[in-house]
């Protein structure tokens, strides 16, 4: 094993599956240990180790996997973490929160490479921590897919505007116009265990529905910032097509490719629908392919830690490998 720890929190809550994903991944990739812990808060005696210095010590490096910014404080866990390590890497997911940003990554020092998921975060992030801050955006294993055919015309998943949130009434709509509509993937115990109920959704569909936060805000959704999800990401992964308003940011910018999504224009379920009967009437097989082969060339997560191993001076023999065989999938092949 390397002499490299990866660090990630369980925040609680469901839809962090994706998130836990990666951490399992890195760990692999880097041949690390994986140090995992529980969101039950962070106590004032907790905080205070954030206070003591840091005495780097050669030969061993972490990456803190952090789903939000309070999940920095994972550093503050055990004691001793605070002064093994050579270099620490942290990357913040949902870095939107410039709001939130803890004090220990406000401590000069405390990490010697800090990655947010947007370059629209970047300036915010590197100005309150005094550090160069990277961009790493959102991301997917896509070497663990295999394409299923495509039975399914329009897949809800997560949260929807309320024109589209019944799933029943949304089922009967599509039909009347011949489409098949799938509403919620099923919830099981654990975020992992439900996230195999997603990916069969995703695999089976032409279309999947998704609105950015800009058109549907809820109470855990950023007010003013829009971002890129695992929705987007994992379906593309998928060869699916993400229909629906996608986010304004500059990630979207660079991940999401023409044909990657269709544009509702709104939130009316009768409008909405109508856009995709036209669409599902265009579809054909090239089109799941095609983002398929996308999404290995530029959504998945071994693109992004290969930028960790490089910044932090590892080596990562598996890491190498996944980008080979990425490299070698590059060639569209239509599923038969």
């Amino acid at each position: 094993m390397s002499k490299v720890d990866v660090i990630f929190t369980h925040s609680g809550g469901r839809g962090w599956a994706p998130v836990a994903r990666l951490a399992r991944l890195a760990s692999q990739v880097f041949d690390a240990r994986l140090l995992e812990y529980t969101d039950t808060g962070y106590t004032r005696p907790l905080m205070a180790r954030g206070l003591l210095p840091r005495i780097k010590r050669t030969g061993r490096h972490a990456l803190v996997i952090a789903p939000s910014p309070a999940h920095l404080n994972a550093m503050l866990e055990i004691t001793p973490l605070l002064s093994q390590y050579e270099a620490v890497a942290a990357w913040v997911i949902d870095s939107f929160w410039w709001e939130r940003v803890p004090r220990i990554a406000r401590n000069h020092g405390r990490f010697d490479f800090l990655y947010v998921t947007d370059e629209g975060d970047r300036d915010h992030w590197s100005e309150v921590t005094g550090i160069d801050v990277g961009v790493l955006p959102w991301g997917t294993d896509t070497l663990r897919l295999r394409p299923q055919s495509k039975t399914v015309d329009l897949q809800r998943l997560g949260r929807q505007p309320e024109d589209w949130d019944d799933d029943e009434i949304t089922a009967v709509d599509a039909a009347r116009r011949g489409l098949v509509f799938e509403g919620r993937p099923p919830f099981e115990a654990t975020d992992l265990e439900s996230q195999i109920h997603v990916d069969l959704a995703l695999s089976q569909a032409k279309f999947v529905l998704a609105f950015s936060n800009r058109v549907h805000n809820t109470g855990y959704t950023h007010p003013e910032r829009e971002y890129l999800t695992a929705r987007w990401i994992d379906s593309l992964a998928h060869g699916a097509v993400v229909a629906g308003i996608a986010p304004r940011s500059p990630s979207a910018d660079v991940l999401l490719w023409p044909g990657a999504t269709l544009d509702l224009s709104g939130t009316t379920r009768a409008e909405g629908l109508s856009r995709v009967e036209d669409a599902v009437a265009a579809w054909t097989p090239e089109s799941a392919e095609l983002n398929r082969a996308e999404a290995r060339r530029l959504l998945d997560w071994r693109h992004r830690l290969k930028v960790i191993a490089d910044d932090l001076g590892i080596a990562a023999p598996a890491l190498l490998r996944g980008l080979s065989a990425l490299k070698e999938s590059a060639t569209p092949t239509l599923l038969q």
